[in-house]
């Protein structure tokens, strides 16, 4: 009786693999180091096809214009990913470059960052200065990345509007100002996720150094760290302040070394010790 070898039933196995139809790849959209009309094309095309945006490793795309009202960058409406390796997306630092953020999520627009740094927006007297997400559905998530050294009115780094959510993991949100609420965040939407992730080293002219929570936000950070944050309002709270309305949980959370106090108001947030 014929009895197959390994070798032979492992040839036969690739013959039958060979002759199944290729699953065709998902398209993806490269875009060279620095180019930033290539990267606005992309954002424009993807926004259509939802096709990924690939951009160089180790590479500076450097804005120094706006494509619009307070935008660096076309405002997101599909639902796609671009994706870097110590890649930063910046607007540019030199004098006479105009105010803008570099990201704008607009509602049911679904944007994923993986391994970026976004840096040096600025939108004085506006909100999200590295990124806004708008609201009505409009989703975010930082995966292996950072938001940092961003300007803005509320949200220095990222402001969520209501209906909008985000989701941080092993992300740094560090560096950002904002001259009202939530020098790093500022949470008026629906859910916020912060795992692995540290908040630090922001500042707010009001309250809420590191997150600024409003109502309906419900925001749940875990395994991270919230510390060396500033609020400089009358509310306080360096770390975290949490509004009227909303929810914060700190699970497995460092909330520490904030100024002039970690939480506000006193006891809004389990765990947290002020």
């Amino acid at each position: 009786m014929y009895r197959p070898t390994t070798l032979g039933a492992a040839a036969a196995l690739g013959l039958s693999l060979a002759v199944l139809p290729l699953a065709p790849a998902h398209a993806v959209t490269f875009v060279p180091c620095g180019n930033v009309t290539a990267l606005r094309n992309a954002i424009t095309q993807s926004n259509t096809t939802d096709e990924d945006i690939t951009l160089a490793p180790f590479c500076t795309y450097t804005v120094a214009t706006s494509v619009g009202a307070s935008n660096g960058l076309p405002a997101v409406t599909g639902s796609y990913s671009i994706n870097g390796y110590n890649t930063t997306i910046a607007r540019s630092t030199a004098s006479g470059t105009p105010a803008f953020r570099l990201f704008t999520v607009e509602s049911g627009g679904d944007l994923t960052l993986n391994s970026l740094s976004v840096r040096f927006g600025n939108v004085p007297g506006d909100s999200g200065g590295g990124v806004l997400v708008t609201g009505g559905g409009s989703t975010l998530t930082v995966n292996n990345g950072s938001v940092r050294d961003n300007k803005a009115g509320f949200g220095g780094g990222i402001r969520l509007r209501t209906g909008a959510s985000a989701t941080l993991n092993n992300a740094l949100v560090s560096g950002n100002t904002a001259t009202g609420g939530g020098g790093g965040i500022s949470h008026a939407g629906g859910t916020l996720t912060v795992n692995y992730s540290r908040i630090q080293s922001n500042t707010a002219g009001g309250e809420g150094g590191g997150l600024r929570t409003e109502a309906p936000a419900v925001a749940t950070l875990s395994v991270s760290q919230v510390t060396g944050n500033t609020a400089n309002g009358t509310l306080q709270g360096g770390g975290i302040y949490e509004g009227t309305g909303s929810t914060v949980s700190v699970v497995y959370t460092n909330v520490s070394g904030n100024t002039p106090n970690n939480c506000r108001p006193v006891g809004a947030v389990p765990g947290c010790v002020n």
